[in-house]
Formats: structure tokens, C-alpha cells, sequence
């Protein structure tokens, strides 16, 4: 009985808090950056440096890219200083703010210094024990909280038990898409700055994420238990690139949801890079391929698609996203009628088995396809060749009563990301 209490006071909370957020849609205008841990909660050690550090160092550096280039956009620490910030509390500063964005920065660790790499991770339920691992040592934090026990905003939360996957469940559709499509524009950035593993984009379950009302991301900016990453991390120059790389992401995103065009040349003005870099640099050496295994949960990002927006023909010499871009070879007009475009669908139900197609689930849908992606058959319906046409399909859906319809796009019979539909129409 206590545990279904929980649940529903859960519930209760996540939708007040859903329900109170009131955003300009399409707009990003406010960003919340939280470097992870703080004051006695260390995070991840390293043999010469704690995660605590580091990823503060590297929230600053993002912010003020951020701030340099995005006077409009406002930009909220949940700390500035080395201090304990309860996780509860770094949700409750991003709700507060009704902010447009949540970033929440760590390094990750693994008891032998093998293992390499970048990841990020959206809300949703681990598949995998590594995930599921990551997930505990993020929210362990919640245990060195003196009052965590008593603390209102937990509800009783507790990071090892099975009920909280349970509660974790009901809530991973709420801002999942845009949540995706901002960590595969991470991890893309990544691997263009970052010689590393590109350990993919995964779902799991982290306290921070959940209970933040908008979509939100947690990236591990690579293994402070790998000495060379941990050196990397650092270093000015390796901090300066983590920092480019999450704000060409965020730049990305602002430009995906507006609809605008990326700033050709940046204003990077950061210890480490460009008239900052030391005269004499060090040669970094490659860091070791090793533990390349991503999530079974969402697909890695494909690094090797084209840019956004390429170089103007007039301006060869423009750069976009911090570094030069070849000029696209001219298309024939033979070339032009093979290529195939992306198609825009809108889905509109999760369930855990099939539907009989009189169900009434489907509130009366009857033009649908189905597909199954772990162990979930999703209904999808529409085949739209504009964003614009499957927004009027999903206006139709939620007037039906879907109220979380959203659209989803598809290529080559695979599923993508929004951003990766809107590169491959460009």
C-alpha cells in the first residue's frame, strides 16, 4: 500500500510540475548547465583530479561560449562554486526558471583504467547493466544527503530500490524526442572534436533527469579513470574542446527548434584554444579504442553524417560549427531524383503487446503501421515528406485524445533523429 502511495504522489508531483511549466514553444531562450556533484560529494576520483572539478570547470567554459555568442539567451548555473546542491534542488532551479534546456555535466569512472569515451543519456529504462550502473553511481549522491529520508521532493526515493525504475517508467515519453535528438547532436560534436570512443547515445534512469520539466540531457565528457582522458580533461586544451563541442550542440538545437541558421564564426574565447593555446603544444596522443559497446536502448550516433547548414559558395572560407567545411559538389539533376528523402510520421501509442485493430486503445485509428523497438510495439501513422504535414496529422491525433503524439521521421526504413531528417531533406 505505501508503495502504490508513492507512486501516485509521484505522479501528482511530475504532472503539477509539467502542467506549471509555460514556455515560448519553439524557443530556446533559457539553459540550465549543472556540473555534477560538489562540496563533499566528489563524484567520480581520478589519480590527480575529482569529477567535481572538472566538469565545473567545463560548465563555466560552455556558459560563457554560450553567453559570448547568445546574449538573449539566459543562462542559469546550479552552482558556481564547489558546493553540495541536493539533486532534487538542481531540477527545482531548472523548473523554476522554466528553463527551455537542461545540461547536466559528469565525468565517468570504471575500477580498471581501460575503458574510454564520451556518452550522453536521456531519461528512460536502462536494458543494460553498464546503464543501469551509471545510473546508480550518478544518483548515489542522493544517499550522502543527511535529510534525503525526509526530504519531500525524493517522495522516499531510494537509488537501489525496484520501485523507482517502476516510477521512472511512467515518465520517460514526456520530453524523450527532443531529449534524443539533443544528445545525438552531442555525441555528432564529439567526434568531430574529440579523438575518443563515441559510446553512443543511452537511456537510464537518473534523478536529475526525471524529475526536470523539460528535456534534458546527462553527458559523461569521458573516463576520469583512464589517465589519458583524465589528463585530457585537465588540460585547458581538452577542456576548451568538451566545451565547443556541447555548445556547436547547443547551437545546433537552438537552430533545429527555431528554425534559424548557426553563427559561421563563433566567438571562442577560452584558455587552451586558438590565440589562447600555448606557443609550445604537446602532441596528444590517440586515446586507446577500447569498451566500444553502446546501449541496446537508442542506436549511436552515425559521426560521420554532413553538417548542418554547409559554407556559402561565395564564402569558402566561412566556418561553422568551429571548424571549416567543404563545399558540397553540385547535385545533377539525375542525382537529385534518386536520392531518397526522409519521411515524417507521428506516434501516437506505446504499448507492451500488440493491439487488436478494434481495440478501443486506438481510439478509432484504423490507417496506422506498427513496429516493435525493445521489446515496445509503437503505432505510427502518416507518411508526410514536410515536418509541417505530420504536425497537422499529430494535431488530428491529440484531438483524438493521444495528447503526447509526437513526430518521429524515417529513413531508408530506419528509424532518426528530427535533426538528422532535417539535414538529409537539406
Amino acid at each position: 500500500m505505501k508503495r502504490l502511495a508513492f507512486l501516485l504522489v509521484c505522479c501528482l508531483t511530475l504532472a503539477g510540475t509539467v502542467s506549471a511549466q509555460k514556455k515560448e514553444a519553439g524557443k530556446v531562450r533559457t539553459v540550465v548547465i549543472d556540473p555534477g556533484h560538489g562540496g563533499v560529494k566528489p563524484g567520480a576520483i581520478g589519480k590527480h583530479c575529482s569529477e567535481k572539478d572538472i566538469v565545473l570547470q567545463v560548465a563555466k567554459k560552455l556558459g560563457k561560449l554560450i553567453n559570448d555568442n547568445y546574449p538573449d539567451v539566459k543562462v542559469i548555473y546550479t552552482r558556481t562554486t564547489d558546493v553540495d546542491i541536493a539533486l532534487s534542488e538542481r531540477a527545482h532551479i531548472a523548473n523554476t526558471a522554466k528553463a527551455d534546456l537542461f545540461l547536466s555535466i559528469h565525468a565517468n569512472s570504471h575500477p580498471t583504467s581501460t575503458p574510454t569515451g564520451v556518452e550522453s543519456f536521456v531519461m528512460g529504462l536502462s536494458k543494460s547493466k553498464a546503464n543501469m550502473d551509471v545510473a546508480r553511481k550518478e544518483n548515489a549522491d542522493i544517499l550522502l544527503e543527511k535529510d534525503y529520508k525526509s526530504n519531500s521532493a525524493y517522495q522516499g526515493f531510494d537509488p537501489n530500490s525496484p520501485e523507482s525504475s517502476i516510477i521512472f517508467a511512467m515518465f520517460q515519453n514526456a520530453y524523450l524526442d527532443k531529449s534524443l535528438t539533443f544528445a545525438e547532436m552531442i555525441q555528432k560534436q564529439y567526434g568531430k572534436l574529440l579523438s575518443t570512443v563515441n559510446r553512443g547515445v543511452k537511456q537510464a534512469e537518473f534523478m536529475v533527469l526525471y524529475m526536470s520539466a523539460m528535456p534534458a540531457v546527462l553527458t559523461e565528457i569521458g573516463f576520469i579513470s583512464n589517465p589519458t582522458e583524465e589528463a585530457l580533461m585537465m588540460s585547458d586544451a581538452g577542456q576548451a574542446k568538451i566545451a565547443i563541442a556541447l555548445f556547436n550542440a547547443f547551437m545546433a538545437y537552438k537552430c533545429a527548434e527555431e528554425g534559424g541558421q548557426p553563427i559561421a564564426k563563433p566567438v571562442i574565447d577560452l584558455p587552451g584554444y586558438g590565440k589562447n593555446a600555448p606557443t609550445k603544444v604537446e602532441e596528444v596522443k590517440p586515446l586507446p579504442v577500447a569498451d566500444t559497446t553502446v546501449a541496446d536502448t537508442v542506436p549511436p550516433v552515425d559521426t560521420t553524417a554532413t553538417a548542418a547548414v554547409a559554407a556559402p559558395q561565395a564564402k569558402p572560407a566561412d566556418t561553422i560549427y568551429g571548424e571549416p567545411l567543404p563545399l558540397p559538389e553540385p547535385a545533377t539533376q539525375t542525382q537529385t531524383a534518386e536520392v531518397e528523402r526522409p519521411v515524417y510520421k507521428v506516434q501516437f501509442l506505446s504499448v507492451s503487446h500488440p493491439l487488436k485493430e478494434d481495440a478501443r486503445e486506438l481510439r478509432g485509428v484504423t490507417d496506422y503501421d506498427v513496429y516493435e523497438e525493445n521489446g515496445t510495439f509503437r503505432y505510427i501513422k502518416g507518411n508526410a515528406n514536410t515536418i509541417n504535414k505530420a504536425k497537422a496529422i499529430q494535431k488530428e491525433l491529440r484531438e483524438l485524445g493521444f495528447k503526447d503524439a509526437f513526430v518521429v521521421a524515417f529513413y531508408k526504413g530506419k528509424k532518426i533523429s528530427i535533426q538528422q531528417a532535417r539535414e538529409l531533406s537539406e
